[in-house]
């Protein structure tokens, strides 16, 4: 089958949720109770200002979405790596593209509720357990959770004469470029490791960002620049190499959705121990 149907891939998806959906349950039950134990820890370290830890809770809260996200990205197939879920995945009557899709948008969407899911729980069984045991007024993470994980590109700046509406436009798109070349980077790691997929692609990602940050420092480029005449805060400018990257990040984005989907359609039965793409035989 080399066609795309819609109706096929809704069945496909529908056979990937169900048959990852104990898991999935089971990694939701696990992080809510990381999420309540380590906002219980930050309480109890600081229990005369609630507000500086409610602030360190939700810090923790957002690292903890981005790492379960790229380690569920970099690992959507981990669990076809052995040879009987292997052979019943391949044996799908669908499309190499439809069950690609299955599994990636699995990973982004699914997994994604699932990890905001067990944030809003382990939240709430902290905040309960506060109130009944310690008498603690009920305050919510979750709020200050979404403000940091959704861009808003209509925040003004304390001084509002200053508020740059293609400023704030650049920050937005090169910040989402950069998501998605994450997510495209660790989409590729999880198809070509067979094994220690997030650790290896997160060492590939920490060189990237400590190249680039030798070539900001080296070549004295800006991105994003706040200029200040003594305090006070007078205008905003975007660099050059902002466009840079709002350019090249996409195009690197694509290239390693092509590499990710070009490796999938070489799945074997039997493959090499490491990696789902033997570089030796092609």
């Amino acid at each position: 089958m080399n066609s795309f149907s819609l109706n096929r891939f809704c069945k496909t998806f529908h056979w990937f949720f169900s048959m990852n959906l104990r898991s999935l349950l089971m990694w939701t039950g696990g992080f809510t109770v990381a999420i309540f134990l380590a906002g219980m820890m930050v309480f109890f370290f600081n229990p005369n200002n609630p507000k500086a830890a409610l602030g360190l809770v939700s810090t923790f809260d957002i690292i903890f979405i981005f790492i379960g996200l790229f380690a569920s990205v970099s690992s959507f197939l981990s669990d076809y790596d052995k040879k009987p879920k292997r052979e019943a995945f391949l044996m799908v009557p669908a499309s190499n593209l439809e069950k690609y899709l299955s599994a990636v948008i699995y990973a982004v969407t699914v997994f994604t509720f699932a990890l905001f899911l067990s944030v809003v729980l382990g939240d709430t069984l902290r905040m309960v357990f506060r109130s009944l045991v310690y008498g603690d007024e009920w305050l919510s993470a979750v709020p200050k959770v979404m403000r940091g994980v959704i861009p808003n590109i209509m925040v003004k700046s304390e001084s509002p004469h200053v508020y740059s509406l293609s400023y704030e436009v650049m920050k937005f798109v090169v910040g989402f470029s950069l998501i998605l070349w994450l997510h495209s980077l660790y989409t590729l790691g999880g198809t070509l490791f067979r094994k220690y997929a997030f650790v290896a692609t997160s060492v590939v990602m920490i060189s990237c960002a400590m190249l680039l940050s030798w070539i900001i420092n080296h070549f004295d480029v800006s991105m994003f620049t706040s200029h200040w005449d003594g305090d006070k805060y007078v205008s905003q400018e975007v660099g050059f190499f902002a466009y840079v990257l709002a350019i090249v990040l996409p195009l690197l984005s694509i290239f390693n959705y092509w590499a990710s989907f070009h490796i999938f359609k070489g799945f074997q039965l039997i493959t090499n121990k490491w990696t789902n793409y033997d570089i030796l035989k092609r």
